[in-house]
């Protein structure tokens, strides 16, 4: 037999080839088959693909079972299993279990989602010879659509119940004609980035029936945006996907308030003038990408991001509570001790966006987007929120009071990880003055900056840090954001 498990080779016309474990699954365009998203997966044994939220790879399609497949780690080779309903074909053959080949396409139920397989160290051509044929896992096609998985050793597949809850049998189709064209049930979007924290249990590009947000409840009050009866929008300005936009949440128009199936989320997008340009929606996108992938309790959740009639949108959790600014006109200043504690809980955040490959660099820092959430958000005491601006796109926008927390260099459109560090500097003096930081301006040492060593409401210790803070020159700051947290750390 050419083939030799166990040992981690092919042995073949008396060669060796030595098979790696790292294995690449890449959706296919469904009309194209150009690639639209890849997973790769060194360390796993065992990969599940499906419609449920928890698998490895989620793919929303009506066709696909919420755990429709498995792919496994066998002695040393990569092999499909199936679990799903609709069955598994693997190069245009119904299996049941089927070795995997490097090249080789294997689609999710007759019309689903095809992916295309590849396999680290294996040539696309090594499956013609070496392996065992396809044709001996398949199933017949008068076999009932569910798979008899008997012959499968592993205990931990557990298959489907015959009447799944809300999973839909369907009927096989007719074979189609050669010269048909095969469109899945699922749209696919040229931009969509799944978040860490998956929200919804079907996907943004899904289509689906939006439930109707009228209602005829009389009880909710005039500014309600939700119908205290029946939970839906009462007046959305419109809808975004499967969002309904209730209000902009600022002048740019945005940052905008949405409700998606009883949750309300931040949508963010470029404004107009952004739209125009491609490489600034390049950038948006590349950015919701690395927003996508992190996590700190620093920050909003980040759920998805998508493109909808050529507009891409990020999609981040709803932080409801007062803002530092609002926390300020009501308190006044904020003690020293309190103040110092909030900064320093930004400043770790910035030193974990910081070290991101490449450095995200949030360029919005002030009091009014720093929020005291009513909700506990782990182990942080503010989020800060507003991600997603561009450089070039945020001074314009701007009111005079929040340009003062802007970096001189920022200003002209050269800002790094070491502007956000001037506005951190420019904020603690606000929340330990409660004033504008445009009243410490003064002349001195031949440049206007900021002045606050003899501010006596500040201390000798913190004045010093916040005057290295706003240095007009980024190379006179601290070199980083842990640098900063360090020293703030020293006050408490």
């Amino acid at each position: 037999m050419p083939w030799q498990g166990g040992s981690g080779y092919f042995c073949l016309s008396n060669e060796l080839v030595y098979l790696e474990h790292v294995i690449t699954l890449t959706l296919l365009h469904p009309v194209q088959s150009t690639p639209v998203q890849s997973w790769s997966f060194e360390h796993d044994p065992v990969i599940r693909i499906g419609r449920a939220v928890d698998n490895h790879v989620v793919l929303y399609s009506a066709v696909v079972s919420r755990y429709h497949v498995e792919v496994r780690l066998t002695d040393d080779r990569w092999e499909v299993v199936n679990l799903g309903t609709n069955g598994t074909y693997v190069d245009g053959k119904r299996v049941n279990q089927a070795p995997l080949v490097s090249g080789g396409i294997m689609r999710l139920a007759r019309s689903g989602p095809n992916i295309q397989i590849s396999i680290e160290g294996q040539s696309s051509g090594l499956g013609d010879e070496s392996l065992p044929s396809a044709e001996a896992f398949t199933i017949e096609e008068d076999e009932p659509d569910r798979a008899d998985l008997s012959s499968v050793s592993s205990p931990e597949v557990v298959p489907e119940p015959l009447l799944e809850e809300a999973e839909p049998v369907l009927l096989e189709e007719e074979p189609l004609a050669a010269e048909s064209i095969e469109i899945p049930s699922v749209e696919v979007s040229p931009f969509y980035v799944g978040g860490r924290y998956p929200l919804f249990n079907q996907g943004n590009n899904e289509s689906a029936v939006l439930q109707s947000s009228h209602c005829d409840h009389q009880r909710s009050p005039g500014n309600s945006l939700i119908c205290i009866d029946c939970g839906f929008p009462i007046h959305p300005i419109k809808t975004v996907g499967r969002y309904q936009v209730l209000k902009s949440l600022n002048p740019a128009g945005n940052s905008l308030l949405a409700w998606r199936d009883g949750h309300t989320v931040v949508l963010k997008t470029l404004p107009l003038k952004g739209l125009n340009n491609p490489e600034l929606v390049q950038q948006f996108e590349d950015r919701c990408r690395l927003l996508c992938q992190l996590e700190h309790p620093g920050m909003p959740k980040v759920f998805e991001a998508f493109e909808q009639d050529g507009q891409p949108y990020l999609v981040s959790e709803m932080i409801y509570g007062s803002t530092l600014r609002e926390w300020m006109a009501q308190q006044g200043p904020i003690p020293r001790y309190q103040a110092v504690q909030w900064v320093l809980e930004v400043s770790r955040l910035l030193d974990y966006l910081h070290k991101q490959a490449p450095p995200y660099i949030h360029r919005r820092i002030q009091p009014s987007n720093l929020i005291r959430p009513k909700m506990s958000h782990g182990s942080s005491q503010v989020v800060l929120v507003d991600f997603g601006e561009l450089r070039g796109l945020t001074v314009e926008s701007e009111t005079y009071d929040s340009v003062v927390y802007i970096a001189p260099e920022q200003q002209v459109g050269e800002d790094g990880p070491l502007s956000d560090l001037y506005a951190l500097g420019v904020t603690l003096l606000n929340l330990l003055t409660a004033q504008e930081p445009d009243a410490f301006y003064q002349l001195g040492d031949d440049e206007f900056r900021l002045q606050v060593k003899d501010v006596p409401s500040i201390g000798p210790d913190v004045a010093e840090i916040i005057q290295k803070l706003t240095h007009l020159q980024p190379a006179q700051r601290f070199e980083s954001a842990a640098a900063v947290a360090e020293a703030l750390q020293q006050l408490l």
